[in-house]
């Protein structure tokens, strides 16, 4: 008789996630784990180990203080979309700020990493209209 694999682990799929550089990458793990969510198994003690290098960002653009940035008024073309551009930046950080939520702490109710995998799918789609607004700008 073969044994049945065991269910994905939430935490070690949300750690996956939260290392993923790639933006839209990130976002399709995040929105497949959410989708995927009932299915998954929890380890509720042991977190899995967190690599160097937390949480997975992209190489560029290069981050910048914003003091480092020219003042842009948001009533211009140039100034909207440098405000929806810093906007975008917060969503996909909010993403991170789930996945790191849902993979981190032991010994939460069932419902705490849930909540945190629909947040991280919310941020998701909330990443993904707005870089696709900014693609027309």
């Amino acid at each position: 008789m073969t044994a049945t694999p065991a269910p994905p682990e939430l935490r070690q799929q949300a750690l996956r996630a939260l290392m993923e550089p790639d933006p839209q990458q990130k976002v399709l793990l995040a929105q497949s784990l959410w989708a995927r969510a009932a299915t998954l198994s929890i380890a509720y003690q042991d977190p899995p180990q967190a690599p160097a290098g937390l949480p997975g960002c992209p190489a560029r653009p290069e981050l910048r203080s914003h003091l480092d940035v020219p003042k842009r008024s948001p009533f211009t073309p140039q100034g909207l979309a440098a405000l929806l551009h810093a906007v975008t930046h917060i969503e996909f950080n909010a993403i991170n700020l789930a996945l790191d939520a849902a993979w981190r702490f032991d010994g939460m109710p069932p419902a705490y990493y849930l909540d945190w995998l629909r947040v991280a799918a919310e941020e998701a789609q909330h990443f993904s209209l707005l870089r696709e607004h900014l693609q027309t700008l």
